[in-house]
């Protein structure tokens, strides 16, 4: 079906619409999606419950919505709530509502400004956060930017160059908990960290900042400030 033959559906009150191939969906009301969805365009102003596999270019949740199956998008956007039971691949993800997502996620850009939880990987090109976040497994990017507003952790952070600092003093008013990163390993080329928590920091030039609690860094260029250390060692590149 080309795209110009697809029809649009709205629900603005309470209704169902069945799976299939859509120009733009939009749920302005209560919604059901009964089975997977192949749009251009997917939004939600008010309460969706997709009960199958989304693949849209646009999809644009700002109310609450629910995702049983994988979601794939170019652009996806989560100002709202977002439960997605599968994995998530985008081209662009940014949230700054709250999301959860149960499978792993990539987006060669994924920008967090809210509060996200990922039960598997994360793989990205550029990793930015100013939010809070918690990843079950493996964050991988090739640029690592976090700004500590409250808690965050990852299982493992690898990446180019990894840099978290803690976010000005106001900033994280609105978010709870402490203002730290843990994580068992965080490995990469050029480290800068601050108020973080690991078991071993691997990387060829390491900035130990304030606030952290390191049980051994490995290094194979420099080593900066070591407050917080409890071992470091020099290592030969490769080794």
């Amino acid at each position: 079906m080309s795209d110009t033959n697809r029809p649009d559906t709205k629900i603005a009150g309470a209704g169902t619409v069945t799976g299939g191939m859509y120009g733009e969906v939009v749920i302005a009301g209560a919604g059901t999606v009964s089975g997977d969805v192949d749009c251009l365009a997917f939004k939600v102003g008010g309460v969706a419950d997709v009960q199958g596999a989304l693949t849209a270019q646009a999809i644009t949740v700002g109310g609450s919505a629910s995702f049983m199956g994988d979601v794939k998008g170019t652009d996806v956007v989560f100002s709202g709530n977002a439960d997605v039971h599968g994995a998530l691949s985008a081209e662009t993800l940014r949230i700054s509502g709250v999301a959860r997502i149960d499978g792993a996620v990539s987006a060669p850009r994924i920008e967090i400004r809210g509060t996200t939880k990922i039960g598997g990987d994360c793989e990205a090109e550029t990793f930015d956060a100013q939010g809070v976040f918690s990843i079950g497994g493996l964050l991988n990017a090739g640029t690592v930017s976090i700004r500590l507003y409250g808690g965050c952790d990852a299982h493992d952070i690898g990446g180019e160059t990894i840099d978290v600092r803690l976010a000005s003093a106001w900033a994280f008013l609105p978010f709870l908990g402490d203002r730290n990163l843990t994580a068992d390993s965080i490995e990469g080329d050029t480290i800068y960290l601050e108020s973080t928590r690991a078991k071993v920091v691997r990387g060829a030039n390491v900035t130990i900042g304030a606030g952290c609690t390191i049980d051994l860094v490995e290094y194979t260029g420099t080593l900066t400030g070591n407050a917080g250390v409890v071992a470091s060692r020099k290592v030969s590149a490769g080794a």
